[in-house]
């Protein structure tokens, strides 16, 4: 059973992104073990002063859960023309750790736009070494339900791709 750790870029307890979070397990099919994290909101601002040997508790949790994940989805809104700051924040705090080197992410921007986002953490993941498979998702919210299946076959088929680039990245390590 493959290890997969799940991060909602928004902060939002009913988000868009939380969904797709959702549509992508199923996506995974059988043999993952998908582990949401709870809250980007609950991950303390970043100060390299406290990034220390011994990190605040939710910030060696959080390095934890991605060093032992076979792999990593990131799934996240665009906020006014960026990355959330709370996810760029929780990416901050794993710079140093380098708990992302060498790990299969997909990266999933799922918003209303989204290019300044998606190439904001295409450039950020590439920069910790992670091994990323990326999707934009234009107008994400008319694209799924509040069941959390895609409803527009396009966008249904080209995450299926992405899905499989990223399972295959997981298999060949």
């Amino acid at each position: 059973m493959k290890k997969i750790f799940a991060i909602s870029g928004s902060t939002k307890a009913a988000s868009t992104n939380g969904l797709y979070v959702k549509a992508i397990t199923e996506l995974l099919g059988k043999g993952f073990e998908v582990t949401s994290f709870p809250s980007i909101a609950n991950i303390p601002h970043f100060n390299p002063d406290l990034d220390l040997e011994n990190p605040l508790k939710a910030v060696a949790d959080l390095r934890s859960n991605i060093q032992q994940a076979d792999g990593i989805i990131i799934s996240t809104p665009e906020y006014a023309m960026g990355l959330p700051g709370s996810l760029k924040n929780l990416l901050d705090w794993t710079v140093s750790s380098a708990s992302f080197s060498g790990k299969p992410v997909l990266a999933l921007v799922a918003s209303t736009q989204g290019e300044k986002a998606y190439q904001s953490i295409i450039d950020i993941l590439t920069v910790i070494e992670a091994k990323v498979a990326a999707q934009l998702i234009p107008y994400a919210k008319a694209k799924i339900n509040d069941q959390a299946v895609i409803t527009d076959n396009e966008t249904l088929a080209v995450l299926k791709s992405t899905v499989d680039s990223f399972v295959a990245s997981i298999e060949n390590g």
